[in-house]
């Protein structure tokens, strides 16, 4: 009865013993494998990671990328810039692999995966990460630049995307189908296309070469940013001193190329006159202007060679405000010779009208009749034409009083200079096109002066203060290398969860003769407990070993290879992306990849544990044979056993 209970003991020590068995294999797996610090690298190595990721995974996220809709951009793109580029994903896949090499990945990745798991394994105290990318980020700009230049990508950007949004930025707001003689229609030109002659303006100063130079450029300041060699982000797109004047001298040959009445008469002479004259002008003798007659004289008299002078100064001075060399402009129209001119054409039609009403009066028939007209002669028409003055005389007398009263009633009122500012240019243009105009204008202004720029300042306003401080570790692990604090409070659930992933490591690379010991004191009780004499201590102790070991050795051997391929798979199955998401390509790539390494460490794990427990079944099995061999064993030795 009492062996009975001991036996009975035994087994249920030998359960234990298995699940302490089981806690050592797992702990000697994990100290083999995962607290290994290049344990994870090696997984990685053998996985081809590094070529999956330049020689997979990039095209399949270019591809991707090459598939997303324009909007998805943040431009008004008419289609996928980087498909209408003409760009293929194989040649900035192949760009990126000169620049970044399956090798040189990972030796950037390699000591930031270590260090990690340095701290995860208990080995140091905090995550100092350090990428030195700098070489290769700079090698990928130039990679870039030169795909961009050699396969002439900007220039179908340009052609394609580029102006089409320029035409369509002039168009709303210099809308087409204004007034001819108005400041939009003149500097949209005659061209009927999508934002008519400025988009020549555009095209003229914003070549490929231009569009080359300014993406390589942002692309260094975007590195030396990231890298941290600048302490600030400052990137500007714009024209030096040379496109401006450029641009300047294009928008003056288009308003040169508008009639020059358009340009000055219209715009500036007119206004000022028409502003002056009244509507009829009343002279001596009963002789009236009309504005028009008027205007009609001074348009003829600036008409020529001082008109079209005057436009292209006006074009000049208009040209350099646009394009931001100026803040503010001042053409000066002298009307003094334009006036004397004016004034000879005026006379004349009012010689013609005074003719005319000479021509309607009756004779004189008496002296007093005679004697009265006369008298009138001297300031208006008289009631009939005196006897004994001719028509001749008469117009003779009055066409000085005329002229005269010409001079200081309708030519003296115009202005002797007319002065137009960019006030005026301002007022005409909202005239003409609203409101949308003066922004319009504003914002050539700046591109031409300013450019676009974007700054740090820019890039903290645009994201939230949370991804704003990642941007920021990451220059840091570029630069002079990054320390997680994971006590950090707003890294939410980041330290919990870290250091249960360290005491979980920690297991294995740590305290391990602790259930090694257990197990070790749970089998000599097994064997004392079960056996009343050495040979059957041995027996119990060897056979409780032998099964325990074999049992485990069995189900992460055998067991465990023939169920992990249908396991996974189905992992692989349920991670699936769908099909209509945004990168499905790199989703099934990354997926593929990422079960794969996976199972590949599983393995290692369930294989490492059942060569251990194969190692503690073949001792066992070694000792069962001992006690089956006991008796002979002991003959051998020249010793009686019992």
């Amino acid at each position: 009865m009492i062996i009975s209970i001991r036996r009975l003991g035994a087994v249920s020590l030998g359960l234990i013993f298995l699940v302490v068995t089981f806690i050592v294999l797992v702990a000697l797996a994990v100290n083999a494998t995962i607290a290994r610090p290049d344990f994870v690298s090696e997984q990685l190595e053998e996985a081809d990671a590094y070529q999956f990721v330049l020689d997979d995974l990039v095209p399949a996220l270019l591809e991707d990328a090459w598939q997303l809709d324009p909007d998805e951009f943040g431009f008004e793109f008419e289609e996928n810039p980087l498909a209408a580029s003409g760009l293929s994903p194989e040649q900035l896949a192949g760009a990126i692999r000169r620049a970044i090499p399956p090798e040189d990945v990972e030796a950037l990745v390699t000591p930031a995966i270590e260090g990690a798991m340095d701290y995860l394994t208990g080995r140091e105290d905090e995550v100092a990460i350090r990428i030195d990318a700098a070489s290769h980020l700079d090698a990928l700009v130039r990679e870039f630049s030169a795909v961009f230049l050699e396969s002439g990508a900007y220039e179908r950007l340009m052609e394609r995307e580029l102006t089409p949004i320029f035409g369509q930025w002039v168009d709303e707001g210099l809308p087409a189908g204004g007034e001819s003689s108005a400041w939009v229609a003149i500097l949209r030109g005659g061209s009927g296309e999508e934002g008519g002659s400025l988009v020549r303006v555009f095209t003229t100063v914003a070549t490929p070469e231009w569009m080359a130079a300014q993406v390589e450029g942002a692309g260094n300041k975007i590195v030396d940013y990231a890298v941290a060699r600048s302490d600030t982000l400052a990137i500007r797109i714009g024209f030096d001193e040379a496109g401006v004047e450029q641009a300047a001298n294009e928008i003056a040959a288009i308003v040169t190329e508008a009639d020059a009445f358009d340009v000055a008469y219209a715009n500036v002479v007119e206004p000022a006159a028409k502003g002056s004259v009244a509507e009829v002008s009343a002279l001596p003798y009963g002789i009236a202007l009309t504005r028009t007659e008027v205007l009609d004289a001074v348009r003829d008299a600036v008409a020529g060679d001082w008109l079209d002078a005057q436009a292209s100064r006006l074009a000049g001075d208009v040209a350099a405000y646009i394009t931001g060399q100026t803040e503010a402009f001042t053409t000066t129209f002298d009307l003094i010779a334009a006036k004397t001119d004016a004034r000879r054409a005026l006379t004349a039609t009012a010689t013609t009208s005074l003719r005319e009403g000479l021509r309607s009066l009756p004779d004189c028939t008496t002296a007093a009749e005679n004697a009265a007209a006369r008298t009138a002669l001297e300031r208006e028409l008289p009631p009939c034409i005196p006897r004994d003055v001719p028509v001749a005389d008469i117009v003779a007398i009055a066409v000085p009083t005329i002229a005269t009263s010409i001079e200081e009633s309708v030519l003296d009122r115009i202005p002797d200079t007319v002065i137009y500012t960019e006030q005026d240019l301002l007022a005409d243009l909202e005239r003409d096109g609203g409101p949308d105009a003066l922004l319009a204008l504003d914002e050539i202004r700046e591109l031409f002066r300013e450019g676009w720029t974007y700054t740090d300042d820019d890039l903290r306003a645009d994201l939230d203060g949370d991804a704003f401080d990642l941007i920021q570790d990451g220059r840091l692990a570029l630069s002079t290398g990054y320390v997680l604090d994971v006590s950090d409070e707003s890294a939410e659930g980041l330290q919990d969860g870290l250091d249960e992933a360290r005491n979980t490591v920690g297991f294995g690379s740590g305290n391990l003769w602790i259930p090694a010991v257990i197990a070790f004191a749970l089998l000599l009780l097994v064997g004392f407990l079960g056996g009343r004499s050495w040979r059957g201590r041995l027996a119990w102790a060897a056979g409780v070993l032998l099964l325990s070991a074999g049992l485990l050795a069995i189900l992460f051997g055998p067991v465990a290879q023939s169920t992990s391929g249908d396991v996974f798979d189905e992992i692989r199955a349920e991670a699936a992306p769908d099909p209509d998401s945004e990168f499905p390509n790199t989703s099934e790539a990354l997926v593929d990849k990422l079960v794969e390494v996976a199972q590949s460490a599983v393995d290692e794990f369930a294989g490492n544990i059942a060569r251990n427990a194969l190692i503690l079944a073949v001792v066992g099995a070694v000792g069962v044979i001992i006690a089956a061999l006991w008796n002979p064993i002991g003959v051998a030795l020249g010793r009686e056993q019992t």
